[in-house]
């Protein structure tokens, strides 16, 4: 089994991506993302953590955070992907649910938070769910568009540095 190293760094927050098992799309289902919402609201009493953005689409999503306490957002994934698998297999679903593994990138600086900010948002447009970001109801877009950090017709058009990046 591979040996995984982790980075940890107080004060910086964290992009991760979780994927589905075998990009199973069970992700597609309003009653389910409501579930790994609320997974998320009950992991954030135990492992408390700032959410600063995300998208969820039906075999992945993509979070980024800033936890309290750095050295345990691998357990605050973990707790997600656990609770998630509880809440399901109590509706009579078996799993499993998730890959074993999620990646995980710490934010270097400012321009770092702002190219993972956009890679989230335009995600949907990226692997053609949606035309425009704004168009995607299951990303903290509309958010964003409320702070003023983009325009609500952002995203029907590729940023240039993703057309060259390969984060999946």
């Amino acid at each position: 089994m591979p040996n995984y190293r982790r980075f940890y760094i107080a004060g910086h927050p964290v992009f991760v991506t979780i994927v589905t098992h075998r990009r199973n799309p069970w992700l597609a289902s309003d009653a389910k993302v409501e579930e790994l919402l609320e997974a998320m609201r009950w992991a954030k009493t135990q492992y408390p953590f700032r959410h600063l953005a995300h998208v969820i689409l039906p075999d992945h999503l993509h979070w980024m955070l800033l936890p309290e306490d750095v050295e345990r957002y691998s357990e605050l994934v973990g707790a997600v992907k656990r609770d998630v698998t509880w809440r399901l297999k109590d509706t009579g679903l078996t799993g499993p649910f998730w890959q074993a593994r999620f990646f995980d990138h710490v934010i270097r600086d400012e321009d770092d938070f702002g190219r993972h900010l956009d890679y989230v948002h335009f995600n949907p447009v990226r692997h053609g769910y949606v035309t425009r970001a704004g168009d995607h109801r299951r990303s903290s877009f509309a958010e964003w568009v409320k702070r003023g950090v983009y325009a609500a017709d952002w995203g029907s058009v590729e940023p240039e540095w993703i057309r060259d990046l390969d984060l999946e």
